[in-house]
């Protein structure tokens, strides 16, 4: 058994996806040490934490990351020995600028036009994340919050050049703008250290302060173990997603995919294909022939039975991200003794929907939280295999790319996604970008303790 774990301490947003339809992100710079520990203060006692019953508690809830300039002007290392010290013991992936070449951020996607090149990552020192019911409570909060921030030093930073806060809308329920079911497949955790479960996950691959040898996390000892015990490191990732050039990639490919099918039809198990599930969320791997209402949320199947990706495909994207019992090649599987490395994933489609081929010029995509215990091994190693499908060996195409989310313009990348059937290999050419990269972050996402700390 390790430590007593306390639920109470734990930012809720770590233990539970949030249910509420709506999210807004204020993203601040803080101005001095005094007035950030006031705003702390004003706060803390608002934030949603693990020892609440959520569904009893009146919105909005509240979350609190900050990053690590942020900790440096709260000043969370005086006492500690300083921010020399402390910058010895914290992990590069969290104190340094996204890693350009790890998030394979390049050509629009880069980080010199992030933010709408109204700040940079590094601008970021603390972002309070709101989750609501209802449009009059997101609206309130976010008055008192602005006023509370103006009042104690904190600048306000605007991603859009009209002073609009990042704000998330579900729309069709967990349905995202490319028309997929979101938020069905979580990694189960051993929260509460409960003996003889080898099928759930330690905690301490997601929340800091429980050390383990094949997951890392950083701190590893006092005095700076103390300030990040029970928290967890997030990415924040704001992706746009050109929904019109995906439906026109369909209509136009569909007919080479599956000229066997209808056009609705092909362009359905297209999309599927290039997903790893049916639309509605059903699995490849379970239902290749087609959806299913049964198996919409099953989450339970691997790949041992499809070793020539004839259900699957290698290259579907949840067979990137989540290569659940396939093999790692062996330099990959030294580094990941415990299997393909997972993170809690967070977030909400914004912007409005989109039907149709003509891009009407608004922004709509996914705000994206990715939370872990460590960055490098765990975030960036997917989004390096994201860019570059070089890590199992099952893949032929050592510069084939997630055909969802890659980045086309990292050097050498291969713009082709190949569907295996029993009749051979389908090339479906011509890959474009999807998605793209608009801002990352990287934060720590305090235990409720570490935040009053920060308050006095």
């Amino acid at each position: 058994m390790g430590r007593p774990f306390d639920r109470s301490n734990v930012q809720a947003i770590i233990l539970k996806p949030c249910a509420y339809p709506i999210s807004r992100h204020l993203i601040f710079s803080i101005g001095n040490k005094k007035g950030a520990r006031a705003f702390v203060r004003e706060w803390v006692d608002s934030v949603a934490h693990g020892g609440r019953d959520l569904s009893a508690t009146p919105e909005p809830l509240i979350n609190i990351a900050i990053s690590w300039t942020g900790l440096v002007k709260i000043g969370a290392f005086d006492d500690n020995g300083g921010v020399d010290q402390a910058a010895a013991a914290f992990p590069w992936d969290f104190r340094d600028d996204p890693h350009q070449e790890s998030l394979g951020a390049f050509g629009a996607g880069a980080p010199a036009n992030w933010w709408g090149q109204q700040f940079k990552s590094a601008d970021i020192d603390l972002i309070c994340h709101l989750y609501c019911m209802t449009e009059a409570a997101l609206e309130s909060t976010t008055t008192w919050l602005r006023e509370s921030a103006a009042r104690t030093g904190l600048r306000e930073l605007f991603a859009s050049s009209g002073g609009e806060a990042i704000t998330g809308r579900a729309y069709d329920g967990r349905k995202l703008h490319f028309g997929y079911e979101d938020g069905i497949s979580h990694p189960p955790i051993n929260w509460d250290d409960v003996p003889d479960r080898p099928d759930l996950l330690p905690r301490g691959q997601f929340l800091l302060g429980d050390w383990l040898e094949n997951a890392q996390s950083f701190p590893k000892d006092d005095p700076w173990k103390a300030l990040t015990t029970d928290g967890s490191y997030v990415g924040y990732f704001w992706l746009h997603q050109d929904v019109a050039a995906f439906n026109k990639f369909l209509r136009e490919r569909a007919p080479v995919a599956a000229p066997h099918l209808p056009q609705g039809d092909a362009e359905e198990w297209l999309a599927a294909k290039l997903m790893g599930r049916w639309r509605d969320g059903t699995p490849l791997s379970l239902s290749p022939d087609g959806m299913n209402p049964a198996l919409a949320t099953a989450n339970d199947f691997g790949y041992a039975d499809d070793p020539n990706g004839l259900k699957c495909p290698f290259a579907a994207h949840i067979r990137i991200v989540n290569g659940r019992d396939q093999p790692l090649n062996f330099v990959n599987k030294s580094m990941f003794p415990a299997g393909f490395p997972r993170v809690l994933r967070r977030g909400s489609p914004y912007g409005p929907p989109l039907t149709g081929e003509t891009d009407d010029g608004c922004d709509r995509g996914i705000v994206g939280m990715f939370l872990c215990a460590n960055i490098n091994q765990q975030i960036y190693s997917l989004t390096r295999w994201i860019g570059k499908t070089d890590f199992s060996d099952v893949y032929r195409d050592r510069h084939g790319q997630d055909p969802l989310v890659g980045n086309r313009s990292i050097p050498s990348a291969s713009t082709t996604f190949s569907i295996p059937t029993d009749k051979g290999t389908i090339a479906i050419k011509g890959l474009i970008d999807f998605v793209r990269l608009q801002g990352v972050a990287f934060l720590l996402m305090p235990s409720l303790q570490t935040l009053r700390h920060l308050s006095i």
